[in-house]
């Protein structure tokens, strides 16, 4: 089913993705927080609980490219002529950019920081490059690459190549110490160095993906063969899991640092391939019970995943288990922390919906309070 927007038709298995994902993502964090480490340790079910986890960001990252192309299929001429809708790209990165890095800034004040200047750890808490901070610049990267290549046809080829390119060269970077040749920000985006969560490589590949799944969907849309298309993107995805598992136990590796379930580009690709998959799977869903009521809900936290992404973080870390931990507990069984995290999931829907309703009747205010928030967050890091 599609919806109409602004800035074109919304197809609803591309939100029903994104909303998946982050809904998922409230478990992963519960689960991350609170799950015991014996529980972790050698158990068949934790690693099937850990590996679907695992999706939560390639699905997500995954979406972000693939919206990213269906706004710009609209977008296009304005982009290469730098007109508004280019600026408020640009503004839009920037505004996830800020709150990504304030989120770490959280406690903290310019005081603090003259005072610590020399605490190597602050900066690279500071400075550590999670998922907002990897889409943002993915997406930046990628607007690059329209601006580059300028014609659609291109793009896959280009989006494609950038992004086996950035699998292949993973185990390279990630062997490598950029903090002594690069400013710590900017070295923190090629490998985790002990800090960063996401960084580009190879997180950037399934933005990157996304992209030009997205090309290949909008020709479908074109040709009036989606549901053909849907059949390939299964078929491509089985396929990529298929390669991904009959080719590791190939003795061929990489130059580089190896690991399968970080480095690896055939890792990469069983994600993909799933991801392939539960994107097929969201679009039959979508098909069969467009109506459905509780599809609803979880679409309009995918439109408003940043808003789900920074709450449910307060409620986890900041809410329960600094606050209220010495009386909750910081520890709880898989019983507890899926309790815990429907509790979490079912205040977010009401909380993504009420934010969905009041953008809908008040955009202005809704940009003024944004601009509002930036200019109250600035000052108080500067006063505090």
């Amino acid at each position: 089913m599609t919806s109409t927007a602004a800035s074109g038709p919304r197809y609803g298995f591309v939100d029903l993705l994104r909303g998946c994902a982050i809904l998922v993502m409230v478990e992963t964090h519960v689960v991350n927080a609170y799950l015991p480490p014996a529980l972790k340790q050698g158990s068949d079910f934790f690693f099937w609980v850990a590996f679907v986890n695992g999706l939560v960001a390639p699905s997500f990252l995954f979406a972000t490219g693939f919206s990213f192309i269906l706004q710009g299929r609209h977008q296009w001429d304005d982009w290469l002529r730098f007109r508004l809708p280019f600026w408020r790209q640009l503004r839009r990165l920037g505004f996830i950019l800020f709150v990504a890095y304030n989120i770490h800034l959280q406690g903290f004040g310019l005081s603090w920081y003259l005072k610590n200047r020399d605490n190597t750890l602050m900066w690279e808490r500071t400075f550590k490059v999670d998922i907002l901070q990897c889409i943002a610049v993915s997406l930046l990267i990628l607007l690059l690459l329209v601006l580059i290549v300028r014609r659609r046809n291109r793009l896959p080829y280009a989006a494609g190549s950038l992004g086996i390119a950035a699998a292949l060269v993973t185990p390279w970077v990630w062997a490598r110490d950029f903090r002594s040749d690069l400013p710590l920000p900017l070295a923190l985006y090629l490998n985790p160095h002990k800090v960063s969560l996401f960084p580009l490589f190879p997180w950037i590949s399934f933005v990157l993906a996304g992209a030009c799944a997205a090309h290949y969907f909008l020709r479908s849309v074109d040709a009036e063969a989606v549901p053909r298309y849907m059949k390939r993107a299964a078929l491509a995805g089985a396929g990529l899991i298929a390669a991904g598992l009959l080719l590791r136990p190939v003795p061929w590796t990489l130059p580089g640092h190896v690991n399968f379930y970080t480095t690896s580009p055939l890792y990469l690709m069983v994600r993909l391939g799933c991801v392939l998959l539960v994107v097929v799977l969201l679009y039959r869903c979508e098909a069969r019970w467009a109506g459905a009521k509780w599809l609803g809900p979880v679409r309009i936290a995918g439109r408003e995943s940043l808003l789900v992404y920074g709450a449910h973080l307060y409620v986890i870390y900041s809410l329960l288990r600094r606050r209220l931990g010495p009386v909750l507990g910081l520890e709880a069984g898989y019983a507890g922390c899926f309790l815990m995290s429907a509790a979490v999931i079912a205040l977010m829907l009401p909380l993504a919906r009420g934010w969905h309703v009041f953008k809908k009747k008040h955009p202005r205010a809704v940009r003024a309070g944004q601009g509002i928030l930036i200019a109250a967050m600035v000052v108080s890091f500067l006063l505090l």
